[in-house]
């Protein structure tokens, strides 16, 4: 597929400027959620504290009783790598697609390859969000006596919005795809 040029050097240049941006964010979120299943091993309470893992309205540091053993810091980094994996792999497609467009290569087929896997990860993240919560659920709480352990399934309206956002981009990776082809198409006969 060729590469067609951004209509205006000041588009060009703004687009260069959006796509440092965002690729330095990546860096940066890769970073973190690099960081995210040390961190759930070795200081667990600071991170379920900020919420880490939670299912909306319930505290997990409840489905608790004692201290987060060693075990258990362990089987809650491992539920991590699920979400945190996803991410980085979410980041990756990201950041190749970030840095097509600041070569200007908007419409490229390693940008709509880059652009269709970021959202089809997306729809994975947001599909396994309701998982991660039930299992880090069970890994927090499966230290506890016999009929103290819990299993919390919850449902909320932003793992609804995470989808539909999901959604989105599917479509508009599948519809910049079709331009692309038609596009293409249309140069042959000029």
């Amino acid at each position: 597929m060729s590469l067609s040029p951004l209509p205006s050097a000041a588009l060009a240049q703004r687009l260069r400027r959006l796509a440092r941006l965002v690729r330095g964010l990546c860096v940066l979120a890769a970073v973190v959620l690099g960081a995210w299943p040390v961190l759930l091993l070795f200081a667990p309470d600071s991170l379920v504290a900020v919420g880490a893992g939670q299912a909306p309205g319930i505290d997990m540091r409840s489905l608790l009783q004692g201290e987060f053993t060693f075990a258990t810091r362990i089987r809650v980094a491992l539920v991590s790598l699920l979400p945190c994996g996803l991410g980085l792999a979410l980041l990756w497609q990201l950041w190749s697609l970030f840095g097509e467009y600041r070569s200007g290569a908007v419409f490229s087929v390693r940008a709509l390859t880059c652009l269709r896997r970021f959202a089809s990860l997306l729809v994975l993240l947001a599909l396994s969000s309701p998982l991660t919560q039930a299992l880090m659920s069970v890994a927090i709480s499966l230290d506890n006596p016999p009929g103290q352990r819990q299993l919390v399934i919850s449902l909320s309206s932003n793992d609804y919005a995470l989808v539909l956002g999901a959604l989105v981009f599917v479509a508009i990776a599948r519809v910049m795809t079709e331009a692309a082809r038609v596009a293409q198409e249309n140069e042959g006969f000029v």
